[in-house]
């Protein structure tokens, strides 16, 4: 047998699969000694979210579409050999009366289990992948994570968790409000989220603040290739601000052609910009930093007995 093949077979393949409130998200990750690789990526925009925080309940259309994307991965799980694989769902599921009837559909037809998490153990998964890219030594931070139905606040000093808190708003579930309702909901929302810091964290000891999910990636996105940014990896102030006012002034076929934007994305960005960019504000905070990481690469790191050396994501 070539040796290279030899290799391949050597490699242990694993899969992380985030199901959250806006969308379905997977990733394939290949283990070579000390060093893990992000080699594959899926997403599928199933807006459980849409039912659930309307309804309390999954549609029988979204039941069955979940259930679809989840045998559409089981086959791509087998073609890249994947061996063992963590499934993770969020605030919809969380929310929902009928989850636990659409978790047992997808275990009975793929063999995939899938764990209904708290916001606290989410953010603490999240903060496991932010830690492998982001240097908190002696450092003072703020994580926050804005998914579909929840934010996630983590408060961290010198890499170590002091406080997590799971705020009940996110980009789906503002959806439904109007421009005034919505930044009445954010005002609300911030007060509590202010509230949180306050009690563990002086303001003026702030040395970083860091965004995770994927509204907040697409921003850094939108910065390198809209504005013309070196990195999409951090994002300043004014340009949140500059980006909130545009977002505001564009149709929703707009964001879609000028920024470049998926059709589901394209709704649920606002919230995400404008929860930021209060936030920044409130705390006087320059800069947000935006590392490619969220929940699935948490979940990759879960999985194993030691954290990688190297850890290669996918752009």
């Amino acid at each position: 047998m070539p040796s290279f093949l030899n290799r391949h077979e050597s490699l242990e393949t694993i899969a992380a699969i985030d199901l959250g409130s806006n969308a379905l998200r997977a990733i394939i990750a290949r283990k070579n000694g000390n060093e893990v690789e992000i080699v594959k990526s899926f997403r599928e925009p199933l807006r459980l979210g849409e039912d659930v925080f309307n309804t309390g309940v999954i549609s029988p259309e979204k039941m069955e579409r979940t259930e679809e994307a989840f045998i559409k991965l089981f086959h791509i799980f087998t073609e890249f050999n994947v061996t063992d694989t963590r499934a993770m769902a969020t605030s919809a599921m969380r929310d929902s009366k009928n989850g636990p009837i659409l978790a047992r559909r997808i275990a009975n037809s793929t063999g995939i289990v899938i764990e209904t998490i708290k916001g606290t153990l989410e953010a603490e998964v999240i903060f496991g992948a932010v830690k492998s890219q982001i240097n908190l030594k002696k450092k003072n931070a703020i994580l926050m994570d804005i998914g579909g139905g929840s934010t996630e606040l983590i408060i961290v000093k010198d890499e170590e968790i002091v406080a997590v808190e799971s705020f009940n708003v996110g980009t789906v579930r503002l959806l439904k409000l109007d421009q005034m309702a919505l930044e009445k909901q954010i005002s609300v929302q911030m007060e509590k989220m202010l509230e949180f810091i306050k009690t563990y964290l002086k303001v003026k000891n702030i040395d970083l603040f860091i965004g995770t999910g994927g509204n907040l990636r697409r921003i850094g996105k939108i910065r390198k290739k809209i504005l013309g940014r070196p990195t999409s990896q951090l994002a300043m102030f004014d340009e949140i601000h500059h980006m909130e006012e545009a977002i505001l002034s564009m149709s929703y076929v707009d964001r879609i052609r000028r920024l470049e934007l998926d059709q589901n994305r394209a709704d649920v960005i606002l919230p995400a910009i404008m929860l930021t960019h209060h936030l920044m504000e409130k705390l006087k905070l320059d800069t947000i930093h935006l590392p490619k990481v969220g929940l699935k690469e948490g979940i990759i790191l879960s999985m194993l007995d030691t954290p990688p050396k190297k850890f290669i994501l996918k752009d």
